[in-house]
C-alpha cells in the first residue's frame, strides 16, 4: 500500500519537476509511473534516448502479451507518443512469447523504483527486463554515493536479488 502512495505521489509532482529553461530531467521512475499510469500496463524496460535533439525516455510496457511503446519528455514529464510497434509485436509473439507474458504479470515497476530509490538515496538510470530460469528479473542500473551500482531485483515480489558496483 505505501508504494502505491508512492507512486500516485511522483505522478502528481511530474510537472512541478520541470520549468522552463530547467535543465534537470523528470527521472526514469517517474517516466515509468507516467507510462504505466497513462497505459494500464507494466513497464518492462526504460532507457534515456535522444531523438531530434529531444531527450526522451523510451519506455517499454506490456498489456497482455502485445508489446507497447512509449515515449515520454525527459524534461516535462509528458507522454509524447504511443506505439503497439507491429512487426516487434509479431516477431516476439514467436521468439519471446514467455517474456512478454512474465512482463505483464509482473507487479508495477514504478512503484519498485520509487521504493528503490527511496533506500539507497540513490536515482535509477536505466532498466531492462529478463526472463531466468524461469523467473522475472528487473536489471536496474542505479547511480547512488558510493558509484553506479547493477541491482537485479524479482519482478513479481520486488525482492533483492543481487547488488554489484561497478569499479
Amino acid at each position: 500500500m505505501k508504494y502505491a502512495f508512492w507512486a500516485l505521489a511522483a505522478c502528481l509532482s511530474l510537472p512541478a519537476l520541470a520549468r522552463p529553461g530547467d535543465d534537470r530531467l523528470v527521472g526514469v521512475t517517474r517516466a515509468v509511473i507516467s507510462a504505466e499510469h497513462n497505459l494500464s500496463a507494466r513497464a518492462i524496460e526504460v532507457e534515456l534516448e535522444s531523438r531530434s535533439g529531444r531527450l526522451v525516455y523510451e519506455v517499454d510496457l506490456v498489456r497482455g502479451t502485445t508489446l507497447h511503446r512509449v515515449t515520454v519528455d525527459a524534461r516535462s514529464g509528458k507522454l509524447l507518443t504511443v506505439e503497439k510497434p507491429r512487426i516487434e509485436n509479431w516477431l516476439r509473439a514467436w521468439i519471446d512469447a514467455d517474456r512478454l507474458r512474465a512482463g505483464g504479470k509482473a507487479s508495477p515497476l514504478g512503484a519498485r523504483l520509487s521504493a528503490l530509490e527511496q533506500q539507497s538515496g540513490g536515482e535509477v538510470k536505466e532498466v531492462e527486463f529478463d526472463l531466468r530460469h524461469g523467473k522475472v528479473i528487473y536489471d536496474i542500473e542505479l547511480a547512488t554515493a558510493a558509484g553506479i551500482g547493477e541491482v537485479q531485483i524479482d519482478a513479481q515480489t520486488g525482492r533483492r536479488l543481487e547488488l554489484a558496483y561497478d569499479d
